[in-house]
């Protein structure tokens, strides 16, 4: 991916990057988080989040601090949707959706993202 492209998509606000997620991720139905001896996480609102973005590249440029170790890694689509999420909301887990090394996440609910990706999912059927 373009170096350009990667700054352009970093610097939309945080709902952009959402929906930019959203999109990416039916489309090439993978999603990505940073990965080292188990999952990054965050908190946020008093409870554990978990990052996930559309692309490595996009992880990889959050990968330092606390997260210096970690690695992108790729989930399947349908393990996200049908494994992750749903475990996600029953542990009281929140999902950071694109976050950037400057700058917030959008912050949503397992449930949310779930009905997000499956509504985005329906258009390409």
């Amino acid at each position: 991916m373009h170096p350009e492209k990667i700054k352009q998509v970093m610097q939309l606000p945080a709902q952009q990057r959402y929906d930019y997620c959203v999109r990416k991720v039916t489309d090439t139905q993978e999603v990505w988080g940073l990965y080292h001896a188990g999952w990054a996480t965050a908190q946020a609102h008093g409870h554990v989040a978990i990052p996930f973005w559309p692309e490595a590249a996009y992880a990889q440029a959050c990968a330092s601090g606390d997260w210096a170790d970690f690695q992108p890694c790729a989930i399947a689509l349908g393990d996200f949707l049908n494994k992750w999420l749903p475990g996600m909301a029953s542990n009281g887990q929140l999902a950071s959706v694109f976050p950037v090394p400057q700058g917030s996440a959008s912050i949503a609910a397992p449930a949310d993202l779930l009905a997000d990706l499956r509504d985005e999912t329906r258009q390409y059927e």
